[in-house]
């Protein structure tokens, strides 16, 4: 394999494998692409592309970029289309299915998703997210059997070059979720020591609390829950508010209590707002 593929792969967390015939002589764009899109400069990596997409047609590496960089666009057929013609091209191209695992996760296609991802985990057994995603999307099905052991395979090999920053948070909840509390709290602590500045971890750990009757540390990190941005929409506002008031209320602080049911209660959801993640 190129350095610039081992490049290439690092930064979309995968392993690329250039196909002989249709990236031969591409290896210089792919890095030079590559290093673009690592220091986020994505419009550059777009340009860059667009003559290898040219020269390259039949490049499944090329066609793997496009796909997640149509992705970060907001254009998601199109980067299916892309991803799916790498595909095509070499069925055994692990990262296309990876990335095309992605795509019908964020779809709420969980059963697709859980047959890529399970064709991932399966061909690259080190990547964590891949079963991370896989768990998650079993747990969308209800194998809550089969997703704790993936789950747990993924904690068993969490390192570089595929660490997954959310996978003790995702584990975390799902243990909350099936009120094993003991076992959430320690992937909850750790999921807010890998990631401090993210709402959602604070927002699990507090429901933890709560349901650990320890209201004052439930308060703290509601608190700031609160107070961090979540752009992506994953914990919404009203959920904070709606949290807050429950510990608000147990601690016997009626006013504040008050306050945020009311704000929950007016606080419009994002079907009403037209916001979506």
């Amino acid at each position: 394999m190129s350095a610039c593929a081992l490049v290439l792969g690092a930064l979309l967390g995968g392993a690329f494998s250039p196909a002989p015939d249709g990236c031969a002589g591409a290896e210089a764009a792919l890095a030079g692409i590559a290093e673009a899109a690592r220091r986020g400069r994505w419009p550059e990596a777009e340009r860059l592309l667009a003559p290898l997409s040219t020269s390259h047609p039949d490049c499944p590496d090329a066609l793997v970029v496009s796909g997640r960089i149509l992705g970060l666009k907001g254009q998601p057929q199109a980067a299916r289309l892309a991803l799916e013609r790498a595909l095509r091209l070499d069925p055994d191209h692990v990262e296309a299915w990876y990335q095309l695992g992605v795509w019908f996760f964020r779809g709420k296609l969980h059963l697709d998703a859980a047959r890529h991802f399970e064709k991932v985990a399966s061909a690259r057994p080190a990547d964590a997210r891949a079963h991370d995603y896989l768990a998650l999307s079993l747990e969308a099905l209800g194998e809550a059997e089969r997703a704790e052991r993936a789950y747990r395979t993924g904690l068993k090999v969490n390192a570089e070059p595929f660490f997954d920053p959310l996978l003790d948070y995702n584990y975390g909840r799902f243990l909350l979720k099936q009120d094993r509390l003991e076992e959430s709290r320690t992937h909850l602590d750790r999921a807010v020591a890998l990631l401090p500045q993210r709402r959602g971890v604070h927002y699990e750990r507090a429901k933890l609390h709560v349901a650990r009757q320890d209201f004052a540390a439930a308060r703290q990190d509601a608190e700031r829950a609160r107070d961090l941005p979540d752009p992506g929409g994953l914990v919404l506002d009203v959920q904070v508010y709606y949290l807050l008031a429950t510990v608000y209320a147990r601690l016997g602080e009626t006013e504040l209590a008050r306050k945020y049911a009311e704000l929950a209660r007016t606080t419009p959801h994002p079907d009403q707002a037209g916001n979506r993640q």
